[in-house]
């Protein structure tokens, strides 16, 4: 349809304004402006791709936030797991004597209960780390996810701020020295979120107080109060309380004995938190506060405060039998034992069979025998057992636990060394058991003997020709022995001497006869523990009577299970009769009735003399 001559007419007459009227809609609407009707807003092409950049980091961070809250979730310790870290374990000898008093973790520390903490310790710790403690949930979530972003955005490791429940999840599952990766917060804050879950306030509280370091080797509050007032935990007061509860922040740097004006500090902070919480008034705190008052006054305070610290025990780390204490806490956490939780969580009671009046002289036998030894002797080990049950009465590992020039921490008894000579009963008592020898049946000692063996010398480099199986091992003959074992079958001889109670592999050769095989002192024990008791295996072991912190006896091996015979009394008794003349023999000064035989290498760098009574 063809425009009409007047609607062109009026179109040109108006031209002017109409026009730029009709066309500046438009104009606004491209160029992204809202007209006064309140169109749609729009933005340029440059701050669209501004927030679209903006809009994919945000959704990035949350997929990795998520994605790493997954992955967590899957690799979070067990919950259970955390009595290892506040739990102790009482050591006790079979008189109910304290042997050691220890963490799961071995760290020396003595666990309290909640009411066993004094009041003021307790509100000491909440003004020091986490004032709304009991109003909060078990983490803080806003910190956390800060903590985090910073750790993946600005690759600054940050630590959230931390609850006493997320510093207890802390410190029982990554420890003192934990790292500060962002996944390991994840971790802490999911734990946490379990502990509440699990433990009332009170209890999540006094697990904190048991597990959290002191400095000074003080770990848990009972230790500190020990270490630093010489008292219990009950018996904190305020001045006490506040400047324990500021040293876990940094324990070594806020050490009184070292540093003591950065324990005053962290004290001042805590008293004034105390104040705040409304635990404790301006006028008690100011008075043992020793950043308060005048330069006169705070200098009596801190005299004070000095004079209280000097009244503090240094932590005993080594008890009375500290290789069989940690033998014991092996015990506990591997093995068969270890299989069930209820052996490696929580306060635990353990009932040992030591008996520490004989460990105490066992101790200083070996000390004064290393001395008296010479030749370039300097360690020492023994074992005691009882032969009819195996429980063992006393265990020196060495003869200085202190000594690294000698490697004294090291437990011989539980080692590998060659026996040397000891090794010969097994072979003997094997070949009468097979019926090849009797005590009087003829052995060489000869040098052609010897060639025939492969050249095996003996300690004196002579031969003393034909004689007894008897007479061969009370003179700790080699060759009579390799021949002997020879005749009874080496296989044998090896089968026997597992049979006994010996764990560790022996060589199948003739030369394993004279004792070149490594073994255990532990094992060799309970072996020899077969000729004493008339041909009963047992087995060397420390623990009676496992009981929980509520009296529940777990565990009970005061009567250990039968492990049957191998070898009839007359057999046993055969060796027995035989080694009863050994001492004297030998010119060893043992007063008593004793069948003994003794063992060593080359140079005599390994050295056994096994003993018991019949």
């Amino acid at each position: 349809m063809r425009p009409s001559a007047s609607w062109i007419s009026r179109l040109m007459q108006e031209r002017e304004g109409p026009r730029r009227l009709v066309s500046a809609e438009p104009r606004r609407r491209r160029a992204g402006l809202g007209g006064a009707n309140g169109r749609r807003f729009r933005i340029g092409r440059r701050w669209r791709r501004v927030l679209l950049w903006a809009g994919a980091g945000a959704g990035l961070i949350v997929a990795v936030l998520a994605g790493m809250v997954v992955f967590a979730a899957m690799t979070l310790p067990n919950i259970d797991d955390i009595g290892k870290a506040t739990g102790t374990i009482r050591i006790l000898d079979r008189h109910g004597a304290l042997i050691a008093e220890v963490g799961h973790d071995a760290t020396t520390r003595s666990s309290v209960s909640f009411d066993q903490i004094a009041p003021v310790m307790r509100d000491a710790t909440l003004a020091a780390e986490d004032r709304n403690f009991y109003s909060e949930g078990a983490f803080d979530l806003k910190r956390i996810v800060k903590a985090v972003i910073d750790d993946i955005v600005l690759r600054s490791p940050a630590e959230g701020a931390s609850t006493i429940t997320q510093q207890l999840a802390k410190q029982a599952f990554f420890g003192q020295q934990a790292s500060k990766d962002p996944l390991r917060k994840i971790r802490e804050a999911l734990l946490a979120n379990e502990i509440g879950g699990r433990y009332t306030k009170d209890q999540t509280l006094a697990l904190y107080l048991n597990i959290v370091y002191y400095g000074e080797n003080a770990y848990g509050i009972e230790n500190a109060a020990e270490r630093y007032f010489g008292k219990h935990a009950a018996q904190l007061n305020t001045a006490e309380a506040a400047l324990l509860a500021g040293l876990p922040e940094a324990p070594s740097y806020n050490d009184p004995y070292e540093n003591p004006d950065a324990a005053y500090a962290r004290m001042h902070y805590v008293l004034s938190g105390l104040v705040a919480m409304g635990k404790v008034t301006e006028t008690d705190a100011a008075s043992v506060d020793p950043l308060a008052g005048d330069a006169a006054t705070q200098q009596q305070v801190q005299r004070q405060i000095s004079a209280d610290l000097q009244h503090g025990k240094p932590n005993i780390t080594v008890g009375p039998a500290p290789h069989f204490a940690q033998y014991i806490e092996d015990q506990l956490h591997g093995g068969q034992l270890a299989q069930d939780p209820s052996y490696i969580n929580g306060d635990l009671v353990v009932t040992t069979t030591l008996d520490l009046s004989l460990q105490q002289r066992a101790q200083s036998i070996v000390a004064a025998g290393v001395k008296q030894l010479g030749h370039g002797a300097n360690n020492g080990a023994l074992l005691m057992i009882d032969a009819r049950t195996g429980e063992i009465l006393a265990m020196v590992g060495s003869a200085d636990y202190n000594n690294n020039a000698i490697a004294g921490k090291y437990n011989v008894v539980l080692g590998q060394r060659r026996p040397g000579s000891s090794f010969k009963p097994y072979v003997y008592e094997t070949a009468f058991r097979e019926g090849v020898l009797k005590p009087d049946s003829i052995l060489d000692d000869t040098a052609k003997e010897s060639r025939a063996l492969g050249g095996v010398p003996d300690w004196d480099g002579r031969f003393m020709g034909r004689i007894t199986a008897a007479h061969a091992l009370l003179a700790s003959r080699n060759v009579a022995a390799e021949q002997a074992m020879e005749m009874a079958g080496i296989h044998n001889v090896i089968t026997f001497a597992h049979g006994l109670g010996i764990t560790t592999p022996i060589a199948p050769n003739a030369s394993s006869a004279i004792g070149s095989s490594a073994l255990r002192m532990i094992d060799h024990a309970s072996a020899y523990a077969a000729f004493a008791n008339g041909g009963h295996r047992v087995t060397a072991h420390g623990i009676m009577r496992v009981v929980d912190k509520s009296g529940n006896v777990i565990a009970d091996y005061s009567q250990p299970a039968d492990q049957g015979t191998v070898m009839t009394s007359a057999q046993a008794w055969t060796v027995t009769s035989i080694l009863r003349g050994y001492a004297h023999y030998w010119g060893v000064p043992i007063k008593w009735d004793t069948a003994s035989k003794s063992g060593s290498t080359d140079n005599t760098v390994d050295a056994y003399y096994m003993d018991y009574t019949p």
